[in-house]
């Protein structure tokens, strides 16, 4: 059965070189290795379309005015639908109200059940009391959160992180011992890419969200990109190690640009990366802008 590992990585785009760029003054070679061993900035990020590795730049303003935002920018990726257009705006950093009624019936989660048996779609990231304490408070969720429980599934919390069955949002979960106690077990990387790896071939789809890139973006601190870009170039040399690519694709996104551009604290619009590697790449090659990775991602796991 094929198998989609879908990372999603929130504020990157494709921008100028340059000092303001951490992908031009930092030594990645992870995130290089993705796009065959160039830097991801707009003079040597090539569009690639083999049988195996899709690289493209997408939109991600989809036709609306202003700075996209995470909101309608994650409900248009992952419904397929163009939420900023419907809302008349973009709109964030939670789903919109009039995003409601399309993720409540065409997630992308929803979308994948109907068509995955025995191996139902999970989203990875595991998430503190205090996560759930304040959503339910205020009835406030994430875009991604939103969509698991219109899809009737269980969020993963730290149990599931102790048992090794999900990840941590920061990935090696260092930040959330600091939020959760000594409960939180560290990883290093490679045992994070190792337990995707093996996560993601028990579904057929796995989503694992990494939001720390739009948050370093709006700080303006280059040693906290760097310490975030880090980690993120660490767990892409893992995962190229481990990954069984004749049957799981790697998928990589992001929503908006942000963290390529640290002299500004907002969004940008430049457009946004589109990696898919592995035996179901070429479905990616027809996708121009965010709404059209999750009618992708179910036309892979289709056929």
């Amino acid at each position: 059965m094929k198998r989609i590992l879908f990372i999603f990585i929130d504020g990157v785009g494709i921008g100028s070189p340059g000092p303001h760029n951490p992908f031009t003054t930092l030594e990645l070679p992870g995130w290089e290795a993705l796009i065959g061993n160039q830097k991801w900035t707009e003079d040597y990020f090539v569009d690639r379309d083999e049988p195996t590795l899709v690289v493209k730049r997408i939109d991600a303003n989809l036709g609306v005015d202003g700075l996209p935002q995470s909101g309608t920018g994650q409900a248009s990726l992952f419904s397929g639908v163009n939420c900023a257009k419907l809302a008349g705006r973009h709109y964030g950093p939670f789903p919109h109200s009039t995003s409601r009624p399309i993720l409540l019936t065409q997630n992308m989660f929803i979308q994948c059940q109907s068509i995955s048996g025995s191996q139902p779609p999970v989203f990875l990231n595991a998430f503190p009391k205090r996560f759930f304490e304040a959503a339910k408070k205020r009835d406030r969720w994430s875009t991604t959160t939103r969509c698991c429980l219109d899809a009737k599934m269980p969020l993963k919390t730290l149990l599931d992180l102790e048992a090794g069955r999900a990840i941590a949002a920061d990935l090696d979960g260092k930040g959330l011992r600091l939020v959760a106690g000594a409960s939180v077990t560290t990883i290093d990387m490679d045992e994070a890419a190792k337990r995707m790896t093996s996560l993601s071939g028990k579904h057929s789809l796995s989503l694992f969200e990494y939001f720390l890139t739009d948050k370093a973006g709006h700080s303006e601190n280059p040693k906290e990109a760097k310490i975030v870009l880090g980690k993120l170039d660490q767990l892409f040399h893992g995962l190229l190690q481990h990954l069984d690519f004749d049957n799981t694709t790697l998928v990589i996104t992001s929503d908006h640009g942000n963290i390529e551009d640290m002299s500004t604290k907002t969004h940008t619009n430049n457009p946004v990366p589109l990696i898919a590697m592995g035996a179901s790449a070429s479905y990616f090659k027809d996708v121009t802008d965010l709404t059209g990775v999750t009618p992708a991602i179910i036309s892979a796991l289709q056929n």
